[in-house]
């Protein structure tokens, strides 16, 4: 089964209203050329909770249009829990899917494993597709347990799923800590490889990992793009802040676009 190309750009506290809205046109109006007809890429955006009605507009089925995501999301769909988003509010906003777990959440706002998990099945349950964020910090992966910390979270987030969840709607994206706006970049091989053990982890679980797409993310470029995609294993991207700029962005697009023609000529 041929997997989709994600190149997901996650803007985090950046913009205001009236410059969000105008990255997100200049990505919808530059998105059919990067694409250049390849089929299999789409493309996503995730805004502020401020900026999420003034970009809507500008957003589709991220093939036509970037499909717009929310960054985060509540653990519950409503209730006495102050400054928080529940599914149906981000569903209203026009949001499709929501950013969990990422591991500045995890590091800096106390979203330890449980409450990923909390948030994932709240998610779900509300119609929201998820982007599922893991990876390890530099210490774990000098020390050998990267990839023991990366399953760990895994299990966390999956194995207590309801049963009336779908898994297939959960996109997991690697992020290992240590990459992310640090300039550092995990080596195509040891992305590759760790996108391997968590497919086969998906496998064994009996989640479909060959046909799951997982991303990575962790100062994803336009110079360092092709050559992640090319390592095998990486089905696409969840950027910082080479999102925040329309050209580079599109240059991720256009090295996905040229990735995806390429493997399907073979």
């Amino acid at each position: 089964m041929s997997r989709t190309i994600w190149v997901l750009g996650n803007w985090k506290q950046n913009l205001l209203r009236e410059p969000s809205a105008s990255l997100a046109k200049a990505v919808a109006d530059g998105l059919e050329a990067a694409l250049a007809g390849a089929s299999g890429v789409a493309v996503g955006i995730a805004p502020t909770y401020l900026a999420l009605d003034s970009v809507a507009p500008h957003t589709g089925d991220g093939r036509g249009a970037p499909r717009l995501l929310a960054q985060d999301v509540g653990a519950q769909e409503s209730g006495a829990f102050t400054g928080e988003v529940g599914p149906a509010m981000l569903r209203e906003a026009r949001v499709q899917a929501a950013i969990i777990g990422h591991s500045e959440r995890r590091a800096q706002f106390g979203d330890h494993d449980e409450l990923v998990a909390a948030k994932l099945g709240a998610a779900l349950a509300g119609g929201l597709d998820v982007v599922l964020c893991v990876g390890e910090r530099l210490e774990q992966r000098d020390a050998g347990d990267h990839e023991q910390v990366v399953i760990s979270q895994l299990t966390a987030a999956l194995s207590g799923l309801a049963p009336d969840l779908d898994p297939a709607r959960v996109t997991i994206a690697y992020e290992p800590v240590w990459a992310i706006g640090t300039g550092r970049t995990a080596t195509p091989a040891q992305a590759s490889e760790m996108h391997a053990s968590i497919r086969a982890w998906l496998d064994k679980a009996g989640l479909q990992g060959a046909d799951r797409s997982l991303l990575y993310g962790g100062s994803v470029k336009p110079d360092n793009a092709t050559e992640l995609l090319a390592a095998g294993e990486i089905d696409g991207f969840l950027i910082g802040g080479a999102s925040l700029d329309a050209r580079s962005f599109l240059d991720i697009v256009t090295s996905a676009s040229n990735h995806a023609r390429s493997s399907q000529a073979r």
